[in-house]
Formats: C-alpha cells, sequence, structure tokens
C-alpha cells in the first residue's frame, strides 16, 4: 500500500521575467512547475515533474510567468525582478549570428573565454550559454579550466566536452558519464589551484588544446559552434594572467566575456587593443550571485567525489551507482604525481634543473599509508616492463595521457601489500599509470 506523501507543498507564483532564488544545504527539497514555462541556467523544466535539491544556491528563470511548487524548506528563498537574463540573451544571440556566419564563410565560430572573480557566475553563464545554443541544435563544445570546481568531472581536473543535450537540472554537468549523455576528455592535474603547479597547469591546458583543436578540425558542425570555456578565478589575478594569455592563444579564443570585474576588463582592453579579432566584453554579475564559504566549497567538492562513485540524489533515483570494491596487490600498480611533494630552494635543486622541469616532472609514489583516502585518475597509459623509460620519457608520456577514470583507495593493508579500492565500473587495472594530486575524501555513510 502507498502511503501519500503528506500535503506540504507550496505555491510561487512568478510574475514574467522573474527569478526565484533558493539557498538550500543538506536538507533536501523538492521543486516542480505547476503551471507555465521556467528553466535553471537556460535547461527547461517539465510540467509537474518534481525535481530533487540539495547542498546547492541556484534559481529559477521565467521569461512569460509560472507558478512553482515547493516541498521542503530553504535556508533562503526569495523571488526577484532585477536579472541579467536579457545580458545573457544579447549575448547568445550575438554569439549565434557568429555560428552561422562560420558555417556560411567555412570558419571557426566563436571562442568564449569567461573570466571573473571567485564567485561570480562564471559556471552559470557558461550552462546558459551552453543550453541555449543546445536549443538551436548546435553541436557545443564546453571546454572546463577550473580545477577547483571541477563542473564536469572531478575537482583537479581539466576537461572537454560536447555539449548537445540540455544539461540536466538536477544533476548539473554531472561527475560520471554513467549517469549522463557527457563523456568528457580529461587531464588531471591533482589539484585545486591552478597556481599550485603553474607549469604542469600549462602543459596540460596546452594539451588539451590540442585535442580540442583535433576534433573540431574533422568535425564541422563542432567547430561552427566554437568553444565556451570556463576558467578559475585565478586568471582574474595578476599573478595567474600568464596562464590566462597562455589560454587565450592555445584555444585561438576571439571573445573574452568578463563578469563583474572593472580592473581586468581594463587591463584586457589594453592587452589586446591591438588584436582586431579578439572582442573584450563587460558583463555585470548578477545580484543573486552568492558568496560560497570555505566550508561549503569543500563541501561541494566533497560531494563531486562521492556523486563520481555512488550517482547523484535524484528525485526517482535514475542517477544511483553501485560502485565496485577492487584488491590490488602493491606490486601491481604504478603510482605517479606531479612535480616536487616539497618546495626546495632554487639553490638546491640539481645542476642543470630549473624549478620549471621540476614541476612537471612525474615522482613515483612508494605504496603504503600514503594512499589512504586519496582518490587517483586512471590513465590509458599502461607499464610495459620491456620498456625502459628514462624519467623525463615517462613524464611526457603519461603528462600526454588523458583519463580513463578514478578510484578510492578505501583501505591499505601494508602487512598483507595490498590496497582496496572503489571505482564506479569494473576497470582493468593492472599495470596502468595511477596518478595522485591532494585531491582526499572520506568515505562516509
Amino acid at each position: 500500500m502507498n502511503v501519500e506523501e503528506p500535503e506540504e507543498w507550496r505555491d510561487i507564483k512568478m510574475e514574467a521575467e522573474q527569478e526565484f532564488r533558493f539557498e538550500v544545504n543538506q536538507k533536501k527539497i523538492k521543486l516542480k512547475v505547476k503551471e507555465g514555462f521556467a528553466e535553471i541556467f537556460g535547461t527547461e523544466l517539465a510540467l509537474d515533474v518534481p525535481y530533487l535539491f540539495h547542498n546547492t544556491k541556484l534559481s529559477v528563470f521565467t521569461w512569460k510567468g509560472c507558478i512553482l511548487s515547493m516541498f521542503g524548506e530553504c535556508e533562503v528563498d526569495y523571488i526577484a525582478g532585477d536579472t541579467p537574463m536579457y545580458t545573457y540573451l544579447n549575448t547568445h544571440l550575438a554569439l549565434e549570428g557568429l555560428r552561422e556566419r562560420a558555417r556560411f564563410e567555412k570558419k571557426n565560430g566563436p571562442r568564449v573565454l569567461i573570466l571573473g572573480g571567485s564567485d561570480v557566475g562564471k559556471t552559470t553563464l557558461s550552462r546558459i550559454l551552453l543550453n541555449y545554443g543546445v536549443k538551436m541544435e548546435k553541436k557545443m563544445m564546453f571546454i572546463d579550466l577550473d580545477v577547483n570546481e571541477g563542473s564536469v568531472s572531478l575537482p583537479g581536473v581539466l576537461s572537454a566536452s560536447s555539449i548537445q543535450n540540455p544539461i540536466d537540472p538536477e544533476e548539473g554537468f554531472g561527475s560520471t558519464p554513467l549517469t549522463t549523455n557527457i563523456s568528457p576528455l580529461c587531464y588531471y592535474y591533482g589539484y585545486l589551484d591552478c597556481l599550485e603547479k603553474s607549469t604542469a597547469y600549462g602543459v596540460l591546458m596546452k594539451k588539451l588544446s590540442e585535442v580540442v583543436e583535433k576534433k573540431t578540425s574533422i568535425d564541422e558542425e563542432t567547430r561552427y559552434a566554437g568553444y565556451i570555456i570556463n576558467t578559475p578565478s585565478q586568471f582574474s589575478e595578476n599573478t595567474g594572467y600568464d596562464l590566462l594569455f597562455q589560454a587565450v592563444e592555445d584555444f585561438k579564443v576571439d571573445a573574452l566575456l568578463i563578469i563583474g570585474h572593472e580592473r581586468l576588463y581594463s587591463d584586457m582592453k589594453k592587452k589586446y587593443n591591438d588584436f582586431k579579432e579578439i572582442h573584450v566584453v563587460k558583463i555585470d554579475k548578477s545580484g543573486g550571485v552568492v558568496q560560497r564559504d570555505k566550508k561549503f566549497r569543500k563541501q561541494l567538492q566533497m560531494d563531486r567525489i562521492k556523486e563520481y562513485f555512488y550517482g547523484s540524489p535524484t528525485e526517482n533515483n535514475r542517477a544511483e551507482l553501485n560502485p565496485y570494491r577492487n584488491i590490488i596487490r602493491f606490486s601491481d600498480v604504478n603510482i605517479r604525481r606531479i612535480g616536487d611533494s616539497a618546495q626546495a630552494p632554487t639553490s638546491a635543486l640539481p645542476l642543470g634543473i630549473d624549478r620549471k622541469s621540476r614541476e612537471t616532472k612525474m615522482l613515483k609514489v612508494i605504496p603504503g599509508d600514503i594512499l589512504l583516502h586519496s582518490v587517483l585518475g586512471i590513465t590509458h597509459l599502461e607499464k610495459n616492463a620491456e620498456q625502459t623509460l628514462t624519467n623525463e620519457e615517462e613524464s611526457q608520456l603519461i603528462l600526454s595521457s588523458n583519463l580513463l577514470g578514478f578510484f578510492y583507495v578505501s583501505e591499505v593493508d601494508e602487512a598483507k601489500q595490498i590496497i582496496t579500492v572503489l571505482s564506479p565500473n569494473p576497470l582493468k587495472l593492472r599495470n596502468k599509470y595511477f596518478l595522485m594530486g591532494s585531491l582526499k575524501w572520506v568515505e562516509t555513510s
């Protein structure tokens, strides 16, 4: 016998061009459109279908008015009439015009780099532009350079994804292709700050750009659609400008969208004043953008990792996963990490070796307790026992190898010389190269 849910749904009436903004932490709420039309970051919500949300800060926008119905309580919720959606729509229309021109002239579509400080809405704008492009039947390319957030994959990863369907309003981009239609190309950096190992980050960004360029050269529809590139907040600081300039060059960017940052806008206008093919555009920050403290950010990162292995909490449990546990012998693992584990003074480095070259060298990690609770990247590269490589040759091979997936080290038994790992699917792990960074996660029930 089915027990009916208590009648605790409350209606929220919205006028045309209004936005319902809400914040919810560990509690869960359900939201559905009762009448009219509404969207979350450009993804239209189905009528009378409940969506489940937790630990998030989101907004629901309506162009023509609607009635929402909500079950549960938010920490904060209110309706706002002052939104940047017309600016975002005009930006989309301008990009769409460039895409049609690119198709007519058989050239590259617009390649857009979205810049701004922390918590200004870069990922939100990315999702809106991608979703609006998909509505126009474009094969969109999303490049995520923000290693702190890991929108598409996990934190610590640079990725590129072909977006051909609306982004799921509950899962977002999703952390695993097993529950979404998104299969990203990923390179494992392993750290949450692009400046921590900036040389290695630059190498990986260059490699990602080369692979994406190769794909677009053989796929006309992706080429005409162009790129939407999300960036880390460090790109908006003086210390991150070198990586920013490299990104513009590597991805052949022709449009910089700068959100809520006057100094950055001024600097970029000066930098690219003589580059007629590069346009610098300033966009106001949405009033709905909320500053996220360190605790909330950390929780988001942990949630991303958990969702990779167990799936996302959704209303109908369609995105749940049952991960696999494997036992691997110490002798069967080849673990490497990028750069020095400690910053030695330059004077202490070996003769002929500078800090930049050290940052791109792979260090061997001896299996042991250091692996406990680590999230390791699995490369496509296998160690060949019959092949002898120098450290430099091995480092170049590993850096240029994209990821097959990730596993989590749940147990380490030094006495038995084995580790127990968790993975979302039964992968062949023996003799693969694994990459270790600073990413840790403690599995909880």
